[in-house]
């Protein structure tokens, strides 16, 4: 139930007062308010009030001394934890995974890929970042005998189907550097 508008005595509604005076509207019974003392009386009491409540929105807000470090402090610490590791929104909570279990992911997929004696990856950020979206770069060590290039195009292929199976993440790049050859024996 909504309560009846609050009126004064002449019949006038306080609440169109109130919007008159903070909206600074005209009168909507210019010739009543002119000549009805409670109208008049409420006015000035809301023109008062409406004045205080203006001069104390001009009025700087002190800011405990250490607010500013305390809200520094946090928003470090969240970008700390969103940094190191991926985002997976659900609606029943969130998943993060650390950057060193994806690392680890994508180097045991890699050693998957026949060719491939050593990889290291390294997870690379994007800026700004996105939640489940990174980029990668790995390192190989690969067997002498496999065309180089179909070995990477295999290994990226492979780490892009994976990958997103596996974890969620989302990889926008996949840089490959070939640091060694190695002679495997027979």
């Amino acid at each position: 139930m909504t309560p009846e508008p609050e009126q004064l005595p002449c019949g006038a509604e306080l609440e169109a007062l109130i919007i008159q005076v903070t909206d600074s509207q005209p009168p909507v019974e210019p010739a009543h308010q002119n000549s009805c003392p409670y109208c008049q009386s409420a006015l000035r009491g809301l023109h008062h009030g409406w004045g205080t409540v203006q001069a104390l929105t001009r009025e700087p807000v002190p800011i405990p001394p250490r607010l500013t470090a305390q809200i520094m402090a946090s928003v470090r610490t969240l970008a700390l934890y969103v940094v190191d590791s991926i985002l997976l929104g659900h609606p029943r909570g969130e998943t993060r995974i650390s950057h060193t279990v994806l690392g680890q992911v994508i180097q045991r997929i890699a050693h998957s890929v026949p060719g491939v004696v050593f990889a290291s990856a390294k997870l690379i950020p994007h800026d700004p970042p996105e939640p489940a979206r990174l980029s990668v770069a790995i390192r190989l060590v690969v067997a002498f005998g496999p065309a180089i290039e179909t070995l990477t195009h295999t290994l990226r292929h492979v780490i892009d189907l994976r990958v997103p199976t596996l974890t969620g993440a989302e990889l926008s790049r996949i840089d490959i550097t070939i640091e060694d050859i190695a002679e495997l024996a027979d």
